[in-house]
């Protein structure tokens, strides 16, 4: 396996210019879980580092830091989504915002997209993001999204 690289991808850096614009009392923060247990059909089960998921999970925590959101978004691993079909799952989640499941997530594939969609998730309203506005492979492999859980004023 190869080291991901420390240089900004292109659509990371689109993304972080685009959450720039935004002014910064209107930021929030989010996280981005990333099953580690996941893997392909081809992928051994053992040892659990070279599972599809947690590959991901690691490429992903390296593109965020290096494209600048990371005071933004954490990466955070977790054991099992339950989308074992269609592996790798990942999920968004923001306090009263929508939270999003999706699948079909590769290491080699959809990095720079999933940068791109936390940059979107972070600027837009409640975390709606519309399916034409989501990077490519994001429009497909949505599994599900919840609301936001609102609270009596």
């Amino acid at each position: 396996m190869t080291a991901p690289s420390d240089q900004p991808r292109p659509d990371a850096a689109r993304a972080t210019a685009a959450l720039s614009l935004r002014p910064a009392g209107n930021r929030r923060t989010c996280v981005l879980h990333v099953c580690t247990s996941c893997r392909t059909p081809d992928c051994p089960r053992e040892p659990r580092e070279s599972r599809t998921g947690f590959r991901l999970y690691h490429e992903l925590r390296t593109a965020v830091r290096t494209s600048g959101l990371d005071p933004h978004v954490e990466v955070r691993p977790t054991e099992c989504l339950s989308i074992c079909p269609r592996p790798c799952g990942i999920a968004l989640s923001s306090q009263a915002s929508w939270s999003y499941l999706f699948g079909d997530q590769s290491p080699s594939e959809t990095v720079d997209q999933i940068v791109a969609c936390l940059a979107l998730y972070l600027r837009a309203h409640e975390g709606v993001m519309p399916r034409n506005a989501r990077p490519d492979r994001l429009r497909a492999s949505i599994l599900g999204r919840v609301p936001p859980i609102k609270t009596a004023p």
